[in-house]
């Protein structure tokens, strides 16, 4: 009976806190997405992405003739390529990532097909190397990051962190040629100029 006495007396005291705040949590109004980027190789080649094309990856036409950058930072997280498989009796096909970032190893990753099965890539960026850092409107927009070769009709998925605008003036885009003003594109890979890497979208940047 006693023991029985004292559970009641504990179950009718005082409730304990249940640690909840007295105020809000610490918020973070900036508008932040993890995204990846689908692109399909129009012609083999190698290309050298640099930080100002993955900012203008993103874009709102601002005239027929110019756009503004919706993505104001942007951080790559992993890059995955997929090459066709070669045709009976051809050659094998061969594709590879090199990370050339400003103070970054450089280190390639490549890939060769094998009878019928495709060539496949996936790699990040090699850590403590500039390629984790992220790029941003005004800073260091011509480092280069990667060197990209692969056959035609290979497949690049990009894994990426983004930071949309937030409260910064808007920053010119690619120059697009008979844009429609106000719609939302995306870009190439490698830009208006190289456009070989087209992004598997409705809406391409012309």
């Amino acid at each position: 009976m006693r023991k029985n006495n004292q559970k009641q007396k504990r179950r009718s005291g005082p409730a304990r806190s249940s640690g909840a705040s007295v105020r809000p949590p610490m918020f973070i109004p900036t508008l932040k997405v993890n995204h990846k980027f689908r692109f399909l190789n129009s012609s083999g080649s190698t290309k050298t992405i640099t930080r100002a094309e993955l900012l203008n990856l993103y874009c709102m036409a601002t005239g027929t003739t110019t756009s503004s950058r919706i993505i104001e930072a942007i951080r790559v997280k992993s890059i995955e390529i997929w090459t066709n498989p070669p045709a009976l009796g051809s050659a094998p096909l061969t594709v590879s990532v090199e990370w050339v970032g400003v103070q970054a190893p450089s280190t390639i990753i490549s890939d060769t097909s094998m009878g019928v099965l495709p060539a496949h890539v996936r790699t990040k960026p090699p850590p403590r190397s500039s390629d984790q850092w992220w790029s941003m409107t005004g800073q260091n927009e011509s480092d280069p990051l990667m060197t990209i070769i692969a056959p035609t009709e290979s497949v690049l998925d990009l894994k990426v962190a983004i930071r949309f605008v937030d409260n910064e003036a808007a920053s010119s885009g690619d120059t697009p040629t008979g844009a429609n003003s106000g719609q939302v594109y995306y870009n190439y890979l490698d830009g208006i100029a190289g456009a070989t890497w087209a992004p598997v979208s409705a809406s391409v940047l012309p």
